[in-house]
């Protein structure tokens, strides 16, 4: 059994997650709209392969945003409940949570600074 306080830090890691969920979905807006500026001006059209390439990723990263949020949620909904109902091993799915935070967190700052050095190529100046 897990004591309110660690119930309720918990529960404001989880609204700290959410925030982050909203930054990436917004930074994946902005990286879209970059995107789509970029390709306005290249002329030559050689780089329409990794144009798709990164249309792709933001999908791709935009439905991971949704599924964490989802899981985030169900997981939020046991800590609410945990005192009414109590739940096995809470602690070790909010660490699961957290773990699957940090590996979209490592993998995205990745894609961004790939997509920024793309963006800034020559072949788009």
């Amino acid at each position: 059994m897990h004591t309110i306080e660690q119930l309720e830090e918990m529960l404001a890691e989880h609204k700290e997650w959410q925030g982050k969920i909203n930054f990436y979905r917004a930074e994946i807006d902005r990286m879209k709209t970059d995107l789509a500026s970029a390709v306005m001006t290249d002329r030559n059209h050689y780089n329409m392969p990794n144009v798709e390439h990164y249309q792709n990723q933001f999908i791709l990263q935009r439905d991971i945003l949704d599924i964490m949020r989802h899981d985030f949620k169900q997981h939020e909904n046991k800590i609410e409940a945990h005192s009414s109902n109590p739940v096995t091993n809470l602690a070790a799915a909010h660490q699961s949570e957290r773990e699957k935070l940090g590996s979209f967190e490592r993998y995205f700052k990745e894609l961004r600074n790939e997509f920024q050095a793309f963006i800034h190529k020559e072949a788009f100046s």
